[in-house]
């Protein structure tokens, strides 16, 4: 990736912010950030084990499923897309890895993995991914608070021209984060017993090499 513009405001709303700056290849890398009162990293991590209700809050993602547990803070995991009419649907396999950063944050990183799982016919799979998601947590008055700051850059690939994956991009990061909030807020999710947890990388090379 050529170096990229800087961050610019693209909107906010009931307390999400989204940013996002321009690449050489067109494409926006988007930044949303939103703080959660009562929650903890733990919280967000046990929510996102949660694969079969990610459709229910990650904007237009059909299917979640993990492929593969390669160790305790190590996953492979499949993702489906709808798109909007005429825009083909998209799939994406992608390796995480959750670390912590210091003493206040952790982070869950995602790249894209190639040639792990047979495409499927009519589907394009997204090959080029870069996401984080950093969770820092903090206490005022007793009382915890964890701010959370999603980024990501993803060529979708296809025919799909850029302002419209762009446009598509903004608008799901901003309903994804109100979503996720509601739901760490009502706790309307069943954590999975096998939850990634807090580890190194150490299989990251061995994947995306």
């Amino acid at each position: 990736m050529a170096q990229p513009s800087e961050w610019q405001l693209w909107k906010q709303r009931n307390g999400a912010s989204v940013h996002y700056k321009k690449h050489a290849s067109g494409i926006f890398e988007v930044q949303a950030e939103i703080a959660v009162t009562g929650v903890t990293a733990n919280d967000f991590m046990a929510l996102l084990s949660d694969t079969e209700s990610a459709p229910l809050w990650i904007e237009n993602v059909t299917h979640v499923q993990v492929l593969r547990r390669l160790s305790p803070s190590e996953t492979i995991v499949h993702s489906q897309f709808d798109s909007p009419w005429p825009v083909a649907d998209r799939d994406m396999v992608s390796y995480s890895c959750y670390r912590r950063v210091n003493h206040t944050q952790t982070e869950l990183m995602i790249t894209a993995v190639t040639d792990f799982l047979e495409k499927s016919k009519g589907v394009i799979r997204i090959t080029d991914l870069n996401a984080s998601w950093l969770l820092t947590e903090t206490s005022e008055q007793g009382e915890s608070q964890l701010t959370i700051r999603h980024v990501v850059y993803a060529d979708p690939a296809g025919a799909i021209p850029h302002w419209l994956s762009n446009k598509i991009g903004l608008k799901s990061a901003m309903h994804t984060l109100l979503a996720l909030k509601q739901r760490l807020l009502e706790k309307t999710y069943q954590p999975n017993e096998q939850k990634i947890e807090l580890g190194d990388c150490s299989q990251q090379s061995l994947i995306t090499r």
